[in-house]
């Protein structure tokens, strides 16, 4: 299987890790997760570099919808990479948004 890369708010952390966990339960194991210690980010790596470099790698994207994401920079930056590198992105909502509320650069189907 493609890897996966799950985007998220640093503030959707506990969301973002029960997802890769229920992932992993369902047999998606190779799953990027920036604060995962064993297949996220090694400690001292540049985020800057390391981000992008497993955005490219995947196959899919699941970014996880909240207020804070869409408002966060950098995961939109997540989000326009991985669309203009023509992955699967699929959205998740963990916490209750008005989707109007997403960045106009995300109109598009989930």
């Amino acid at each position: 299987m493609s890897p996966i890369f799950i985007s998220h708010s640093s503030s959707d952390n506990a969301q973002a890790c029960a997802l890769r966990d229920r992932l992993a339960v369902n047999s998606w194991s190779d799953v990027f997760l920036d604060l995962d210690p064993r297949r996220g980010l090694i400690a001292g790596e540049r985020w800057q570099v390391g981000l992008p470099q497993a955005a490219h790698r995947c196959g899919a994207l699941i970014f996880v919808i909240s207020p804070t994401s869409a408002a966060s920079r950098w995961c939109l930056t997540e989000f326009l990479l991985a669309n203009s590198l023509g992955k699967r992105i699929f959205g998740v909502i963990v916490q209750p948004i008005d989707l109007s509320e997403l960045p106009r650069e995300m109109d598009r189907p989930f």
